[in-house]
């Protein structure tokens, strides 16, 4: 097994609730959670290794442990984001 390993690749800001600000975060990682279900195909119920990328909403500290990233590409991240944070501002 590999160790698990994380950067950030970007950050930016969205107003939540019209009046207050929010960070988001977009990390890349080697490490993709699987389900664990043994009724999902394999693709989703086994941990992968390869270079994912996460959305990681609110503060960021690398010092929580790694979390994994949800998506294979950094543009399905980004596209993710911006769709739940309508106001998104990346700086």
């Amino acid at each position: 097994m590999s160790q698990i390993q994380e950067s950030l690749v970007m950050s930016g800001e969205w107003i939540y609730a019209e009046s207050v600000n929010k960070e988001v975060h977009i990390i890349k990682s080697n490490f993709r959670a699987g389900s664990g279900d043994y009724l999902d195909e394999p693709s989703i119920r086994d941990d992968q290794y390869g270079e994912f990328y996460g959305v990681i909403f609110g503060s960021y500290s690398n010092r929580r442990g790694p979390r994994g990233g949800d998506y294979e590409t950094l543009n399905q991240a980004l596209e993710y984001a911006n769709n739940v944070c309508p106001s998104l501002v990346w700086k």
